[in-house]
């Protein structure tokens, strides 16, 4: 009896362990798909209530501000670059370079996450999305936004305060992302 009972538990355990999610795989795939824009394909890799926390911005929640912040960087052709991936239990680990149209009309050429930690639910989607900027990529930001900022306050006043909700928080979305750009250009040709 112990003879005929050995193949059927190696072949069910051996079907649980081959349908065991691959995070790495995942992250990889979302990488792609954030790379080529494809926004739905995207946030089909993601849980029904994720969350994103960006050092040192704050937290953003549930699947609509996820697709939210992918429209916004769709549309300057944000280009992400994973390195140095480590997976463990539910979670991979990536050093992450990004690179994008309005990085360029700063004068950056990239910045760097030095940590961004994906998180899973057991059957494989992603849960949230820890990024943790690098402190001279935030340097790099803070001094060209703070230079963009006066400029945009002074020179484009209504335009300015359409990207902002009633409450003062930046509005993540393709159409901001879209004037963002605008200004940008505008301000790099006076």
């Amino acid at each position: 009896m112990k003879k005929q009972l050995a193949p059927i538990v190696l072949s069910f355990f051996t079907a649980a362990c081959s349908q065991a999610p691959n995070y790495s795989q995942t992250v990889l795939e979302f990488q792609k798909l954030k790379n080529e824009g494809s926004v739905e394909l995207a946030l089909s890799l993601f849980a029904d209530k994720p969350s994103l926390y960006f050092e040192p911005l704050g937290t953003i929640a549930g699947l609509n501000e996820v697709r939210d912040i992918l429209e916004y960087d769709r549309a300057p052709d944000t280009q992400l670059r994973f390195e140095e991936c480590e997976a463990n239990a539910q979670e991979v680990s990536c050093r992450v370079i990004e690179s994008n149209d309005w990085l360029r009309l700063v004068d950056i050429e990239s910045i760097t996450y030095d940590e961004n930690r994906f998180a899973f639910t057991s059957d494989g989607r992603i849960k949230s999305i820890a990024s943790t900027l690098s402190v001279e990529s935030e340097q790099l930001l803070g001094a060209a936004m703070s230079q963009f900022d006066a400029w945009a306050r002074v020179s484009q006043p209504s335009e300015y305060a359409e990207l902002f909700s009633d409450e003062g928080a930046f509005v993540y979305n393709h159409k901001n992302a879209e004037k963002v750009l605008a200004l940008l250009r505008q301000w790099r040709t006076e």
